[in-house]
């Protein structure tokens, strides 16, 4: 894709945020003595709340960072956005960033949030086991994304071969509520949820055909990912946005801020069962990494799946779409014990 093509998909979807569409999880204004930095994703799951968090409690601004939070309508338009230069990071599934590795860009992976599978493969009523599912069409946001993979992890659990079953992968792009919309509607007859929305779901009678997070499966979610050029051009803004993260890790993590946590739950999940609201917390306490280090391990993991997408996944060498260096350096220092000990 060329930088205009990339430029245009941007501007586009500045267009629809200024339209509206994006309106609710934006922020503008200037903060005096801060720099202007902005920042993406496509994530609307309870995966996010670490974000949420952080916004409430104003520490984007506390590390020097006047950030504007753009939400994308599909990974691949934060990704040419990074490219681009428009945006310095990113939250992102890893397989856009290792997708984004074979084609030669300059993207790199600095933290990785979440290991732990919390994942469900929910179905229409009528479709009630592994069986039903042959000939049928699954919901995923794109190929290669996190709902694609851990689809193909479910249906391996379940020995059901999606070639041979007649699967129909449907890319519905957007964020999750819109896979969970095609499946409410009967556009589509199944779709992975994330952990308390899945079972909610399941709960509404959408039949959890599968659970991984009984399997005790382990996969790279949901990355913090820049560029090389910004990270070298901009470290201190790369930090900043790192140093943000993982003290909001920390607050979500820390029971006396259960309150603050399901509050946030509650608005952007529109949750309306109290129910439901305690275990998407649950949820969130046991799914974020404390020190959210890059696994090279669990990156080749994720590499030999997505090789069922596209072969020619196997060309890219993982080591060099990730950079540990500015989580090294902030455990080298004390400053992650340091916020553990603080909240």
């Amino acid at each position: 894709m060329t930088t205009v093509r990339i430029r245009s998909a941007f501007r586009v979807s500045l267009c629809l945020l200024l339209a509206g569409f994006l309106a609710p999880l934006c922020v503008t204004g200037e903060v005096a003595g801060q720099i202007k930095s902005n920042l993406s994703s496509s994530v609307t799951s309870e995966s996010m709340t670490a974000v949420w968090v952080a916004r409430e409690r104003g520490l984007f601004r506390k590390h020097g960072l006047d950030m504007q939070f753009i939400l994308m309508p599909r990974n691949p338009l934060a990704v040419a956005a990074l490219i681009a230069g428009e945006i310095d990071a990113a939250i992102i599934g890893p397989g856009h960033l290792v997708n984004a590795g074979l084609s030669g860009a300059d993207l790199i992976g600095i933290a990785n949030f979440h290991q732990k599978l919390d994942y469900r493969l929910n179905s229409r009523p009528d479709i009630k086991k592994a069986e039903d599912l042959r000939g049928k069409r699954i919901a995923i946001s794109g190929p290669g994304s996190t709902s694609h993979l851990v689809t193909l992890l479910a249906l391996q659990g379940l020995n059901i071969d999606p070639t041979q079953g007649r699967i129909a992968f449907l890319t519905i792009p957007g964020t999750e509520i819109n896979r969970r919309l095609a499946l409410e509607t009967g556009g589509v007859d199944a779709t992975s949820l994330r952990g308390a929305v899945g079972d909610l779901y399941g709960n509404k009678g959408y039949n959890v055909l599968y659970n991984l997070k009984t399997t005790g499966a382990t996969l790279p979610q949901n990355m913090l990912v820049t560029t090389r050029r910004t990270a070298a051009a901009k470290p201190q803004v790369i930090e900043a946005y790192l140093k943000t993260m993982i003290e909001a890790i920390a607050v979500t993590l820390d029971p006396a801020n259960k309150e603050l946590v399901t509050r946030l739950l509650v608005s952007n999940l529109r949750l309306t069962n109290p129910g439901d609201a305690e275990e998407s917390y649950l949820a969130v306490i046991n799914s974020y990494e404390r020190a959210p280090h890059t696994s090279l391990e669990g990156m080749k993991r994720l590499q030999v799946l997505l090789t069922q997408i596209n072969p020619k996944i196997a060309e890219v060498r993982v080591e060099n779409v990730i950079d540990n260096s500015f989580m090294n350096k902030l455990e080298s220092s004390g400053y992650i014990q340091s916020v553990y000990k603080k909240n």
